[in-house]
Parts: C-alpha cells; structure tokens; sequence
C-alpha cells in the first residue's frame, strides 16, 4: 500500500506505528513539523518526511503541498492526525481515483452540528474513517449521529519495555519526608484533569497519614494554584511545573491519580504508570474505565467526588500489599490488551479493509 500521515504526531505510539508500515512491506511518507520529533525519528529510519506545518484550518499554501505530494503516487489512504491537518487533506484529496481518508479522535466534546469547524472534519461526508482512541470516544461520536461503520476503536498500547525502572533515587530532590507514600499525576493541570478534587481530597487526609502528592505538569487551573497554597495541605504536595522526565517520576511513585471530570479519551500518562507497574486511581470518565479494571488492575471512582477519591488514595497508601497487587495487574494490562503490537496490527487491519473495499487505484 501507498500511504501518506498527515499531520503526524510526535506521541511515541504514532511513531511505532509509523516505523512498522515500511517493515511490513507498504510504502509510506509522513508530514510533519519541521525540527520535530516525528521529523528526525522517522527521517532517521529511511522515511520521507515532508517538513512543512498546518498554521490553521484554512491554510491553502499546505492544501497545495499536499495536492502536490499526492500528484506523485497513487495513494491508497491518507491518514490525518490533527484537526488542521484532516481540514487541509478534506480539500486536496481530488475527487476522481481518491485514496481513502482516515482521521483521528483522541477525546470527547468540542463537536456540534452547528459548527462549521465541525464540518470542515469530522463531520465532512467525505471522511472515510474515524479512528477513535477508547469506546467512549466512539459513543460520543455515535451521539454526534456519525455512522457506526465510519467508528473504529484502536487503543493507543504501550510497551513496558520501554520504561527503565524508576527508583525512590528518582524523587530525591522533592525533599519527602521518610516514610512517605507518594502519589503521582502527570498532565497538564486543566480543570477538566479534576486537580482541584484531588487537592481538595489530599486536605480530607488525617494528620498522620503518610501519603503525599507529586504534582507533575504546567498549572493551568487557578483553582489548583490557590488549593496548593493552603498551609493544610501545602506540606503534602510537591508542584515540579513542567518536566521532560515525567513518565520516570511518576513510575518512581506509590499509585498514580487521575481524577478527570470530562472528556478523557485514554490518558496516556496512567498508561504509561501502570507499564511501570504503578497501581492507578483513575474516575469513571471516558475511556478510563476501559484500561483500568476496578479492585483489579486500579480503582476507579465516580468524578468530582473528593471523599471517594481521599478514601481509595488512603486505601493504597495503608495497604502495600494491595498496591504490589493492583500494579503488577496494571503491568499485565499494559502488556496483554493494551500493548503496542495490538494496535499496529489494528491499524494495519483498518488499512487493508479500506484498501479492500474501495476501487482499485490507477
């Protein structure tokens, strides 16, 4: 097969993907940002990379250096991964001979039929299929009254191979207490990642609860900024702001929290703790509970509740044996259905259906 990725991310299960289509016998050639991750990975390993970046949703300079890489073989599917990139690839596919058009979803909302936006992508007629990252992005778009033979689910899987073990060495420069069980969470602290519930939970702590917080990303959300500075709860909790190192700390943490209140497709940063066998708390949102399965891989709670999320945080800060217990089934779970061979594969299926049933190219 001919391919082309548009838009491509520089998210390491895209680029695994990527890097297995030529080893599998198809041709592929990628755009992407110029100086980024995905240029140099894939460059590196003998793919044609096309530098060159999507500035907005009507950027016809990049609609004509698509319709130009498109004039040099017949395509059978172009694959886009950023909203921008599938409005370009929506106008430059031609008509006549077209390779099949797949685009990405990673979460919920931001959609209406009443939004042009909205069908500039995802609803153009045009799309062939959606990939959607978790079931709960699929019945979100299902709401949306995009046609379910359209909807495809492939859950972005990780590898634990890929994760040295992290050690206690790791947080030594947070300055914990001895003793302490820490707990991690790794994101961008928008309100919809529920960080106010989880510093509202940690201040539901007893005195002499030994369980404190790592808070790893760029504060987003005045409401946590204002949460952390009380002197209640200002000791548990240790603010890093941005690091290029998070998936190693909080695979160096006790259990890992991720307490979203809305629109979470499938968080690659509880993916990437549990691949380190770290036992997760996550909320019944969005593909969350796909991953996790409750009392056994992790707990999972409902949203916006701080009184059941301080209790499960207590719950695996007493109990070490639950937390070896629920984070070697975390692991498991990384490495069965949520590994990244099984999404490759599934990309290649969704590739080889479509080449099957449209016409064939000329």
């Amino acid at each position: 097969m001919n391919i082309l990725h548009v838009g491509h991310s520089v998210d390491r299960v895209d680029l695994n993907v990527a890097l297995a289509l030529p080893k599998a016998g198809h041709h592929l050639e990628v755009v992407a940002d110029p100086g980024s991750r995905a240029e140099q990975t894939l460059s590196a390993a003998g793919v044609p990379v096309h530098a060159f970046t999507f500035r907005n949703r009507l950027d016809f300079a990049a609609d004509h250096r698509i319709r130009d890489i498109l004039a040099t073989r017949p395509y059978d599917i172009v694959h886009a991964y950023t909203n921008r990139a599938l409005a370009s690839v929506l106008r430059a596919v031609p008509r006549r001979n077209a390779p099949a058009i797949v685009a990405y979803r990673g979460t919920m909302g931001h959609l209406s039929w009443f939004d042009p936006a909205s069908w500039m992508t995802y609803l153009h007629p045009r799309v062939d299929r959606i990939v959607c990252v978790s079931d709960a992005v699929r019945g979100y778009l299902r709401g949306m009254r995009i046609p379910e033979r359209k909807l495809t689910v492939i859950h972005k899987g990780h590898d634990p191979a890929w994760y040295a073990g992290a050690t206690r060495e790791s947080l030594r420069e947070f300055n914990f207490p001895p003793g302490a069980v820490i707990a991690g969470f790794v994101g961008n602290v928008r309100p919809v990642k529920g960080g106010d519930v989880l510093l509202r939970a940690m201040g539901r702590l007893p005195a002499d609860s030994p369980l404190h917080l790592l808070l790893v990303g760029e504060i987003r959300d005045p409401v946590v900024k204002r949460l952390a500075a009380q002197p209640e709860i200002a000791a548990r909790i240790r603010l890093t702001g941005f690091r290029t190192d998070a998936t190693r700390l909080s695979g160096a943490c006790d259990l890992f929290a991720m307490p979203s209140v809305e629109r979470e497709g499938l968080p690659k940063a509880a993916i990437a703790a549990m691949a380190q066998g770290v036992p997760p708390v996550v909320t019944r949102v969005g593909g969350m509970p796909e991953l996790v399965e409750d009392g056994v891989s992790g707990l999972v709670i409902p949203p916006r509740d701080a009184a059941a999320l301080a209790e499960a945080l207590l719950r695996l800060a007493g109990d070490p044996s639950l937390r070896e217990r629920l984070g070697a089934a975390a692991r498991r779970r990384i490495e069965g259905p949520f590994h990244i061979s099984h999404t490759i594969r599934k990309t290649l299926d969704l590739y080889e259906a479509l080449r099957g049933s449209s016409a064939p190219r000329q």
